[in-house]
């Protein structure tokens, strides 16, 4: 069998949909310092292990503040 590549990096649409937000809100947290996002040509692109980091870093910090 074959060994499937797994993406590297995914569309802003795509990162909106698995984080199940708009693409407005999306792409307002592009814009944030922090966010794993790049530009690659025209493109916008947001890392996917970036992105799992990036939750988890989110996740810890709402659990700090007692939230």
């Amino acid at each position: 069998m074959a060994d499937r590549l797994e993406p590297l990096a995914i569309s802003a649409p795509e990162a909106a949909r698995l984080l199940g937000v708009s693409k407005p809100t999306i792409y307002q947290y592009i814009n944030r310092e922090g966010f794993p996002s790049f530009k690659l040509g025209g493109r916008t692109l947001v890392s996917v292990e970036g992105l799992r980091e990036w939750v988890k870093a989110q996740a810890e910090n709402r659990t700090e503040a007692g939230i």
